[in-house]
């Protein structure tokens, strides 16, 4: 085998293995607001959602049910106009006391879709 043909192969077994690295690549839940299994002693007035790359607001979003599994209602989700990364879906009205679940759901810019669930709860 050459020398050149030899380069090739390392070249193109190089790009492969790039490719397939970032096509496996989708956005991880980094944080969230409310944080997680937490109570707090005041109602949020957002919830927001901290990703490791950039979202797409517009495919992205959250459900939020109270303990009786009333769906509770939100605002448009939005990114964060500093960064890209967080989702944040306002709160129009202030939450009651008790414990609340969050379905959410985001795209990244590269059409990658991750979905997840975490709960909080209010004290007041």
């Amino acid at each position: 085998m050459s020398r050149n043909t030899m380069a090739i192969g390392t070249l193109a077994v190089l790009a492969i293995s790039l490719v397939a690295s970032s096509a496996d690549a989708h956005p991880k839940l980094n944080s969230v607001s409310p944080a997680a299994d937490i109570s707090s002693e005041v109602s949020p007035t957002e919830i927001r959602l901290n990703f490791s790359e950039a979202v797409i607001a517009k495919f992205s979003g959250v459900e939020i049910k109270n303990e009786s599994g009333k769906t509770i209602p939100t605002g448009a989700p939005v990114t964060d106009p500093k960064d890209q990364k967080q989702l944040v879906v306002p709160l129009p009205a202030p939450l009651t006391a008790g414990h609340y679940t969050v379905t959410w759901h985001a795209v990244s810019e590269d059409t990658h879709r991750v979905k997840g669930e975490y709960s909080f709860g209010v004290d007041r």
